[in-house]
């Protein structure tokens, strides 16, 4: 009975520290792009953007005509999305809603078989879980396009997180405490912060060319950032291993549990009794855009280079222990057990961390204007994507997509469909569409969760983002 209640506790430590991990760090949630025809496109901005689209993702852009528009004004704009390993509508469904009772007809428990849980640990690829969040909302922004310049000014709060779990966490309440099994958490991080920026982006467009270039823009952002939240993985590594004792009839049992932790996470917020800035920070985007043989638009940005420091209310949460528990049943035990899992909050100086920096690189290609018979605008773009940190939403995983926009009814509903490959969400499938009135103002809509329709039972990314735009 001891040996039952035992690895019940040590399960249920277990959920509770995923959960806790969750509930904490959900309030940074958030962060993409907030442009309906950036999403609706798979997100293959680099090369195609114009005007405020161009804004935070390649400034260069903003020297280009957009639709013959001298002023353009963005009317709040909002962009959402999450995504997440750990459950999806069929695996719910299957495993956790219960089965009928052959007798009464009432749902009851589903018993798991192994096959079950093997089905329901798939949701951990490679085993770890990646889940993310993002939000990201500009209340008003303008742009302006004369001559060989562009303009932009754009104030915006975007909230990013990403979470990973190893898969671990599941695995232990599933499977129980079999002898010399053996569990770690060593691939756990939480990386996310909430900013509130002013972005100026300025564009040029030279006066010169190359052999076989034409059009070369450059631009450069720079943003003035205030920090609202943070919190970033510095290192993390746990383990809970059992020793194993040999029985005299020769088989095995679980004997006193070793566990594990080193782990660092830092952590700032802005204190609701002192509502000041958490940090402060300066950041740049630089692009540079071109025409290639008078059909290739060909262009390459490097977005949020800088770095925040974060000075207000930090602290670091700690965790450094070694334990040999003989019974994990033993109150004391249980206590210094669940201690180690969460490890210790301890206020901090203030620390630096760097900006989500990506480099992004892409071509597009105008159908219409290489293809005389093509009676209706045809963009096709495509892009690849290269994170050079894990902070603040971003990843090192790289992420592709291709993207196209059809305008086959003079100019009043284009339509848009992309699909991205690799990066946390390995892919997802986009589309949108706008309504144009007299080329002055726009409603655009876009999800990069099609999938969701077409496959609601293996769905694992919700997304919206939609936008309205004056051109003048």
């Amino acid at each position: 009975m001891k040996k039952v209640q035992s690895h019940c506790f040590v399960a249920t430590v277990v959920i509770l520290l995923a959960l806790d991990v969750v509930l904490t760090t959900t309030s940074f949630a958030g962060g993409d792009k907030y442009s309906p025809r950036l999403v609706g496109m798979g997100r293959a901005f680099t090369a195609f953007s114009r005007g405020l689209d161009a804004v935070g993702v390649n400034p260069a852009n903003l020297a280009y005509n957009d639709r013959d528009a001298t002023v353009t004004i963005n009317l709040v704009p909002i962009g959402f999305s999450i995504g997440s390993d750990l459950i999806n509508l069929q695996i719910y469904n299957d495993f956790f809603t219960g089965v009928d009772d052959p007798v009464t007809g009432q749902r009851v428990s589903k018993f798991l078989t192994d096959q079950d849980k093997d089905k329901i640990l798939e949701l951990f690829p490679s085993g770890v879980a990646h889940t993310q969040m993002r939000l990201e909302t500009a209340p008003i922004g303008i742009s302006v396009q004369a001559g060989n310049f562009g303009f932009a000014i754009v104030p915006s709060v975007y909230t990013a997180l990403n979470l990973d779990l190893d898969k671990s966490y599941l695995e232990f309440p599933l499977r129980g405490y079999p002898a010399g099994k053996s569990y770690n958490f060593d691939n756990t991080a939480i990386n996310g912060q909430s900013v509130a920026e002013v972005n100026f982006s300025l564009a040029y467009l030279l006066p010169i060319q190359f052999p076989f270039t034409s059009d070369i823009a450059v631009g450069i952002g720079v943003k003035y950032l205030q920090g609202l939240a943070f919190i970033a993985t510095d290192h993390y590594k746990g383990s809970v291993i059992p020793e194993v004792i040999d029985n005299p009839d020769g088989s095995q049992s679980n004997g006193p549990t070793v566990a594990n932790f080193d782990f660092l996470q830092w952590v700032a917020v802005v204190d609701e009794k002192n509502p000041k800035p958490a940090g402060t920070g300066l950041g740049f985007d630089i692009g540079v855009s071109m025409k290639l043989m008078d059909n290739i638009q060909f262009a390459l940005s490097v977005t949020d280079i800088g770095k925040i420091k974060w000075d207000q209310n930090t602290k670091a949460i700690i965790g450094n222990a070694s334990l040999r528990l003989a019974s994990a049943g033993d109150p004391e035990n249980q206590q210094k057990l669940k201690d180690a899992f969460k490890g210790k909050t301890i206020d901090t100086t203030g620390f630096e961390f760097a900006l989500p920096t990506a480099v992004n690189v892409g071509a597009a290609i105008q159908m219409d204007d290489m293809f005389d018979v093509i009676p209706f605008r045809w963009l096709i773009a495509a892009d690849g994507h290269f994170g050079l940190n894990e902070i603040g939403g971003n990843t090192k995983l790289p992420q592709f997509s291709i993207g196209t926009e059809l305008d086959p009814v003079a100019g009043w509903l284009p339509l848009r469909t992309g699909i991205i490959i690799g990066g946390r969400e390995r892919f997802a499938w986009s589309a949108g569409f706008g309504l144009h009135f007299a080329n002055t103002f726009d409603i655009d809509f876009a999800t990069q969760s099609i999938a969701l329709l077409t496959n609601p039972g293996t769905f694992r990314t919700g997304s919206f983002t939609m936008g309205m735009r004056l051109r003048l």
